[in-house]
């Protein structure tokens, strides 16, 4: 295994390559095509499925136990929905973000420039000032004076819009903001063990899985799942934190940036759709923690959002499933801010769990 200043530098790397790429739900090609590239020389075999899941599998001395690992390629965005005849797009979610951040953000809109423009200030009524802003009333502006002039650039409607947030460092190095790190920090987690496993030899199979589609329902990851049949599975996605003076890791969520990665115990959007760890899973995943000494934080995310697992373990008679994640703050924004420490520790979690899958023959629910 590497040393944690090498994961790091890994991690960094990568990253500062994911957050470069486009790639808003459904239109994932960018990092479907990088996933695949990296991978490549690190599996035993490297598949892509219609949808653009990119499966990569590492055989092990066993085809069973097969191991799923899951992040998702996709991150929020939009879709341009009309073209104004002043040039002005006006445009609709995929995904979700608050209206309160879209306030004149940079975008990228099929490979052009573009600010999410709205009513300037000094022209806006008290009432207007004192309205909450709505994507409806948004715009996205790409320079251009007429719809005629769009059409040149190649833009139409349908053509998808991602925010632009290049990867920038804070003092001391370990900490980093950029857009889309959920979940490009868990697809860098992911390209991390397979680097990090090379020239291992698992007990077992390990499926590690580059979905599409997980920020509009969760998609991808049922037909990977589906046509996988992995026996367990873990989803690598982040968690907002609770450690900033607007939010509290008792009433909101215990998370706290610095400590460790997360083992999301419960999560769900809305009353039902949601996952519960397995408890064989929890269990398996947190005796890998303490094998290892590595520090990690239990969770729950109740009625505020799911991850991967929500749909990979109700697929076929259900696969025992749990989730990791790496706190993250300001979600849904340009900048979200991620430690490489907590990267890292996963990074090393997520190792050791391979190498103890000789040790899963129990995944029953007792």
């Amino acid at each position: 295994m590497s040393n944690a200043s090498d994961t790091k530098d890994g991690l960094r790397a990568t990253l500062r390559d994911l957050v470069a790429l486009h790639g808003v739900s459904g239109f994932e090609q960018p990092l479907v095509a990088y996933f695949q590239k990296r991978v490549a020389g690190l599996a035993d075999q490297v598949d892509v499925d219609r949808y653009g899941n990119v499966t990569a599998v590492k055989r092990g001395q066993h085809d069973r136990p097969r191991l799923m690992l899951s992040a998702h390629l996709d991150e929020i965005g939009f879709i341009v929905k009309g073209i104004e005849p002043t040039g002005f797009l006006r445009f609709d979610r995929l995904g979700g973000t608050a209206d309160a951040l879209l306030l004149s953000r940079r975008v990228w809109v099929n490979g052009h420039f573009g600010l999410i423009g709205s009513k300037a200030g000094h022209l806006q009524s008290g009432l207007e000032q004192a309205r909450p802003v709505s994507a409806t009333d948004l715009y996205i502006d790409v320079g251009a004076a007429s719809a005629a002039e769009v059409g040149d650039l190649g833009i139409r409607v349908g053509d998808p819009v991602t925010f632009i947030g290049e990867l920038a460092e804070f003092s001391g190095g370990d900490r980093v903001c950029g857009k889309a790190m959920d979940d490009r920090m868990g697809v860098a987690i992911l390209l991390q063990v397979l680097a990090e496993l090379r020239g291992v030899t698992p007990y077992g199979t390990v499926q590690a899985v580059g979905t599409v589609l997980e920020e509009v329902g969760l998609r991808g990851a049922i037909m990977a799942a589906f046509r996988l049949e992995p026996d367990y599975a873990i989803a690598i996605d982040g968690l907002s934190a609770g450690d900033t003076p607007d939010s509290s890791p008792t009433q909101d969520i215990a998370v706290i940036m610095g400590r460790g990665p997360v083992v999301l115990l419960a999560a769900s959007t809305g009353a039902f759709r949601g996952s519960i760890a397995h408890p064989a899973m929890k269990r398996h995943l947190l005796a890998a923690a303490a094998a290892t000494h590595i520090p990690v934080q239990l969770a729950t995310h109740l009625g505020r959002g799911s991850t991967e697992a929500a749909s990979i373990h109700l697929v076929r008679e259900g696969i025992p499933t749990i989730s990791i994640g790496v706190p993250r703050r300001y979600s849904y924004s340009p900048n979200e801010m991620v430690d490489l420490n907590d990267a890292a520790t996963a990074v090393r979690l997520l190792v050791r769990f391979v190498a103890d899958m000789d040790r899963h023959g129990d995944l029953g629910f007792g």
